[in-house]
């Protein structure tokens, strides 16, 4: 069976989109028990992978004749989500050259994507998506692999050599799950080819700080960081502790970064320490003038502000 080109649905703009509960084309299903459907998913991508290889024209196809089998060639990944376990596979044409991009990147990405009976039902030749924004596969998936070099073109387009390609085979809990979206149905384990031509380090808020960088716990997903617990993750928050004070503005000794400013010495950067001085009073309070500028509010006269000073009166 080859990867046919069926009609793509126009309106799904890429299935990737991971609030796909607020797309008008989710249809009601039937919930089902997520670990027992993570197990048959696994199921039927095995078989996919025992039955088809990879052709010299890049496509896959059903073995006929004795051919290598995708499983013997593919990388499995192991993933727990929402304590589910899951495994995602991926086959490595090319690794690509440049950046590596993280969770939290945007990427410049050429695509197409089957259902494992061959339809087709997305593919763009090239797009800028931002790895918060897609589907927990891709998220995982494109870790894997770099960008490739650019090349201008004598008409000053552009193109890519040396890029990462290959193939991510993404079970429906790290896909749609339950939802179905036009030719996408329900718990569907999904097929990507793709080719990885650049990657750009994204910083969401515009706070200085890489959305990367802004995976507080480390466990390599920033929507899960929320320092001030307002609701927005830190990647998404110009004000990550929650003291009025930007945190593009906490660079206290002005050497362009904020991650060696801790006045109080806490071992907690200002821009997440909600009492900066460590006089026991929040920051947000030590506006005396209230004037929304702490800056210029310093009560002993000694030239540092209140917000950073121990002994203000």
């Amino acid at each position: 069976m080859r990867l046919r080109n069926s009609i793509a649905f126009l309106g799904i703009g890429l299935l990737m989109f991971a609030a796909c509960s607020k797309n008008k084309n989710i249809v009601s299903v039937v919930p089902v028990d997520p670990v027992e459907q993570a197990k048959k998913d696994n199921d039927s991508l095995v078989k996919y992978l025992q039955t088809h290889y990879l052709n010299n024209d890049g496509n896959l196809y059903t073995i006929k004749n004795g051919e290598r089998p995708l499983l013997e060639d593919v990388t499995t990944e192991a993933i727990t989500l929402n304590t589910v376990a899951y495994k995602l596979y991926y086959l490595s044409l090319s690794t690509g050259t440049t950046l590596a991009p993280t969770r939290s990147d945007s990427i410049l990405v050429k695509y197409a994507g089957f259902l494992l009976d061959s339809t087709k039902f997305d593919s763009r030749t090239l797009a800028w998506l931002d790895l918060t924004q897609v589907v927990q596969g891709w998220k995982y998936g494109f870790v894997h692999f770099k960008g490739g070099d650019k090349i201008i073109n004598s008409d000053e387009s552009l193109s890519y050599v040396n890029n990462g390609k290959g193939f991510l085979f993404i079970p429906s809990g790290l896909g749609f799950g339950q939802g179905a979206t036009g030719l996408i149905p329900s718990n569907n384990p999904l097929i990507f080819k793709f080719e990885l031509n650049d990657v750009r380090r994204a910083d969401h808020d515009q706070d200085g700080i890489l959305s990367n960088l802004e995976d507080i716990d480390n466990d390599g997903e920033v929507a899960n960081d929320d320092t001030n617990g307002n609701g927005f993750p830190d990647f998404l928050d110009a004000d990550d502790d929650g003291d009025t004070i930007l945190t593009k503005d906490e660079d206290v000794n002005g050497n362009g970064t904020v991650f060696d400013d801790d006045t109080d010495g806490d071992g907690i950067a200002n821009y997440l320490d909600k009492d900066d001085d460590g006089d026991g009073k929040l920051t947000k309070d030590e506006d005396a003038n209230h004037n929304g500028n702490f800056n210029d509010d310093d009560s002993d006269g000694d030239g540092i502000p209140n917000y950073l000073d121990k002994d203000s009166k």
